[in-house]
């Protein structure tokens, strides 16, 4: 939540998932049928070839075990945009600090939370700390 929400292209998030899988382009491009030479890989990487062909983008997606339109990154644009939207809202009807405070919470674990909520109360039913 903090900063500038960016949206990461296909070619950045395929780079991402070769390396995850401690691939490098040569290997990658070797997995694919027909193989793929090192140069194509960094042209989808670098963006400088946005049409990869669907046979490929499902081969990789078995590769890297995610649906297509992850791979393409559709789910995360879509999951990034509601989340910004979410963010935008809450800091209009709340104020920055609601956002701030939605962040740490999320950070934490089940008993963080328990334990967050608890003080949380504790706090707004003293008349030193609440409006009320």
């Amino acid at each position: 939540m903090k900063g500038m929400v960016t949206v990461m292209t296909m070619g950045e998030y395929i780079k991402q998932l070769r390396k995850n899988h401690d691939l490098t382009q040569e290997e990658l491009g070797k997995k694919l049928d027909p193989p793929v030479n090192r140069a194509a890989i960094n042209k989808w990487e670098t963006g400088q070839v946005e049409n990869i062909k669907r046979s490929y983008i499902e081969q990789m997606s078995k590769l890297f075990d995610i649906r297509p339109s992850e791979l393409m990154c559709f789910d995360l644009e879509h999951k990034l945009s509601e989340e910004v939207i979410t963010i935008e809202m809450v800091q209009k009807n709340f104020g920055r600090d609601a956002v701030r405070m939605l962040e740490w919470f999320t950070r934490l674990n089940a008993l963080g939370k328990d334990k967050a909520l608890e003080d949380l109360e504790d706090l707004s039913n003293l008349p030193k700390y609440s409006d009320e």
